[in-house]
């Protein structure tokens, strides 16, 4: 399980890595120090993928030593991408429902609502299982 918080800016929430079970706490703390360059790189790369820069420098960590390699930075960029995809197709179904009781107010309902309805949903769904299989193969 993750938590989020919203960004300063205002911007989507950032995963942070889950608490351990039992009502334990991780108790080691490990500190690096890191020049401007290679902080920004760390954030940029922590804020596409949607983590808290600790928790994206853990599963950085933790996938290089199971896997004897780095992630691939793009699979985890992808991945920020269809979360990102998936929020959007959302909003447009929001709409779309709007759309149906304006229809449904006025006695009508165009043929192509329903095949956009119908659309969305197979968009949605698709776009949903490919994530979760994304986040399967991601460490």
């Amino acid at each position: 399980m993750t938590t989020s918080k919203r960004g300063s800016d205002g911007s989507e929430p950032l995963q942070r890595r889950a608490k351990l079970g039992g009502g334990r706490r991780r108790e080691r703390e490990l500190r690096i120090r890191v020049g401007d360059q290679e902080y920004e790189e760390i954030h940029e790369a922590a804020t596409r993928a949607g983590l808290a820069c600790s928790a994206f420098v853990v599963k950085m960590v933790r996938t290089a030593i199971r896997e004897r390699r780095p992630v691939d930075g793009a699979l985890v960029a992808l991945h920020a991408e269809l979360r990102n995809a998936s929020r959007q197709i959302n909003a447009v179904g929001i709409n779309l429902n709007q759309l149906v009781r304006h229809a449904n107010a006025h006695g009508q309902v165009p043929e192509s609502v329903t095949w956009l309805a119908a659309y969305c949903f197979q968009v949605v769904w698709r776009t949903e299982a490919v994530i979760v299989e994304l986040g399967r193969r991601l460490p």
